[in-house]
């Protein structure tokens, strides 16, 4: 569990291939979410999935980085 949320919270903050800044941030904030709801039901599997989800996100949007996401809301 523990694992899932820091991997989370690392691509919260490694926000580029056809996303913008802001797609990348937001996408991050809603499986950021997603991964807290995983993680408290204890869904194994959910977890893994969401791991996946997690470094998909980190490689399209490894480009940004946090100065671009200043401006989005």
């Amino acid at each position: 569990m523990k694992k899932v949320l820091l991997v989370c919270a690392m691509g919260a903050f490694l926000f580029s291939c056809g996303k913008s800044a802001c797609d990348c941030k937001k996408e991050s904030e809603e499986l950021m979410k997603d991964a807290f709801a995983a993680a408290m039901s204890g869904d194994e599997s959910a977890a893994k999935d969401m791991e996946a989800k997690v470094k998909e996100l980190e490689e399209d949007c490894k480009d940004y980085t946090l100065e671009d996401y200043k401006d989005c809301k």
